[in-house]
């Protein structure tokens, strides 16, 4: 009888403990459910929201893995918050409960662990960074910009520096200068020239030379040898008692020849002229006709001819007549042709010079040339 007591009793223990057991089993259980379906929401600026979980940082991203499994990295700077709360509450009490993990408005941000994966994620449907170029130009990137533009704009231009002199020094003292530059944009239909120069010189400091010019002339054509042109002549000459002469013209124009090497192109048509004399002084308008005669000729594989002759008659007094010839003869100096050695002759003749001049002039110089096409 005792026996039998002792085994119920005993027995009774033992379904004790297994519903304990059993019940603790299901407590841990359900805690461990609630666990696995807590989720993480990802709030962005422009108000969109992701659940998931945050698995790390790479390169300025969190990444963030969507119930789906797929791991997608989102860019800090477009995260308003990362909250943390239970998947199966409803809206009120989801606010209530979640715990703030991420917020782009505070400096402290949770630093979760990496991912093992090497695999480069997919990005997730959100508008794109701003480029870090962009973000980071300043004003000197954009004068770099600017310059780099002006300089490609530039080189397109032939451009040609010309430096001559003679410098004597003992019994005869003689310094001459003359120096010029000279800039051309051409194509198959248009051009556009400029140069700006002039010639010094003085013997025992007793000057005797001092001239300054500066000409542009515009061709414009229409995909044939006529030319619609425009010119511009300036001097300055101290010693024909010039202050200053200029001179505008426009007409039409022929190519007769219009190649890289070769020129033989005719300017006719009317212009005006305004002398400016001193000593003594005169002031001088007349009405003009501007012809010009531009050649230039290979002679040799090593030696060019250019040559440009300008008259303008004037056609309101008939004795008025001006001429300029300017002849050059440019010998190579390497097989580039960049560097040339000019042999030039200068003529100016004025049928009606100031009082006391000499109606032409004639200037020789020898001058190292410099081209860069």
């Amino acid at each position: 009888m005792g026996c039998s007591h002792i085994l119920n009793r005993t027995k009774f223990l033992i379904r004790f403990f297994l519903i304990h057991l059993v019940y603790v089993l299901s407590t841990s259980g359900v805690a461990f459910t609630e666990d696995a379906i807590a989720a993480e929401t990802l709030y962005l600026k422009d108000g969109q929201q992701f659940s998931g979980e945050s698995i790390g940082f790479e390169d300025g991203n969190i990444l963030f893995r969507l119930p789906d499994g797929e791991v997608y990295p989102v860019l800090l700077g477009l995260v308003d918050r990362l909250e943390y709360g239970s998947g199966n509450s409803d809206a009120d009490a989801s606010v209530q409960e979640e715990e703030l993990l991420v917020n782009n408005e505070s400096d402290d941000l949770l630093l979760l662990p990496l991912p093992l994966s090497n695999e480069e994620p997919e990005p997730l449907f959100i508008p794109p960074a701003p480029d870090s170029e962009q973000i980071e130009e300043t004003p000197f990137v954009t004068i770099e910009e600017y310059v780099d533009a002006g300089w490609e704009y530039v080189e397109v231009w032939t451009k040609r520096l010309e430096l001559g002199g003679t410098f004597l020094a003992g019994n005869t003292d003689r310094d001459y200068v003359t120096t010029g530059l000279y800039l051309e944009k051409s194509d198959n239909d248009n051009l556009f020239e400029f140069e700006i120069g002039g010639r010094w010189g003085q013997a025992n400091g007793v000057r005797d030379a001092n001239r300054w010019y500066g000409n542009a002339t515009i061709d414009v054509a229409r995909t044939t040898n006529w030319i619609v042109f425009v010119s511009n002549r300036n001097t300055y000459d101290e010693f024909e008692n010039l202050d200053w002469r200029g001179t505008l013209s426009t007409g039409l124009g022929y190519r007769f020849i219009n190649e890289k090497e070769k020129r033989l192109i005719v300017r006719v048509g009317p212009g005006g002229t305004h002398e400016i004399y001193t000593d003594p002084k005169l002031q001088r308008t007349t009405f003009d006709m501007f012809v010009e005669v531009e050649f230039h000729w290979p002679l040799s594989d090593h030696a060019k001819l250019e040559h440009k002759q300008t008259w303008t008659p004037s056609l309101d007094t008939a004795q008025i007549l001006r001429v300029t010839t300017e002849s050059g003869l440019l010998f190579k100096l390497d097989n580039k042709d960049r560097w040339n050695l000019k042999l030039g002759l200068l003529q100016t003749y004025n049928s009606l010079p100031s009082v006391g001049r000499k109606k032409s002039d004639y200037t020789g110089s020898v001058s190292l040339v410099y081209t860069r096409k």
